[in-house]
């Protein structure tokens, strides 16, 4: 059986499938939601409620957030909509807004982050040519769903910040006895698996 190619651009950043992959968990936060009594700074995390759980079991991608303290206690509103919080800039994101890393770094960067977070499992991550340089295509074979893998390289197209301050989280990578710091440089990022290892 062939594999089959997934590809995820910065052009899907409002779909369902991306919503809750956009901010990563434990990033901060202000909510601005219907909840009036809760509004302010809290970290977010993928809802744990029994409907978005039920459907994460079912292979579909949570859609709504879990609000926690900036410590990480669970005691605020959860099944929040994505457009009811807005992420907090950091005081050192704005020196980096234009300092970017390569494609190639950044597929090194994506390689060494999925063999840690699924470890035995076989991963090929090549950067595109020409037309297609700023493309990156990851390949396995069994292990991890799509959904899986996506969590890993969904941040490296996500857009953080107001609309004046647009860009994907920034990254450090050491690659060839160089450290790299900054904006990854992906306009796409392909998922290809094999259901055979």
């Amino acid at each position: 059986m062939s594999s089959t190619d997934t590809v995820f651009s910065a052009s899907d950043l409002h779909t369902p499938d991306y919503r809750v992959l956009r901010l990563t968990p434990g990033a901060r936060v202000t909510y601005h939601g219907s909840v009036h009594a809760n509004h302010g700074e809290w970290t977010v995390h993928p809802c744990s409620c029994r409907w978005c759980t039920r459907d994460v079991r079912r292979g579909i991608p949570a859609t709504r957030y879990e609000l926690r303290t900036l410590e990480g206690r669970a005691t605020g509103p959860y099944h929040v909509r994505h457009t009811s919080v807005t992420p907090v800039i950091g005081d050192e994101e704005p020196n980096q807004a234009d300092m970017r890393v390569s494609t190639k770094a950044t597929a090194s960067y994506l390689r060494r982050q999925l063999l840690a977070i699924f470890p035995g499992v076989k991963f090929s991550v090549r950067c595109g040519r020409d037309r297609k340089r700023g493309h990156i295509t990851v390949t396995w074979g069994g292990g991890p769903s799509k959904t899986a893998v996506r969590t890993i390289t969904a941040p490296l197209l996500a857009h953080y910040g107001t609309p004046e301050r647009v860009r994907p989280r920034a990254i450090t990578v050491t690659a060839g006895g160089r450290t790299y710091s900054g904006t990854p440089n992906a306009a796409a990022i392909h998922l290809c698996r094999s259901p055979h290892a």
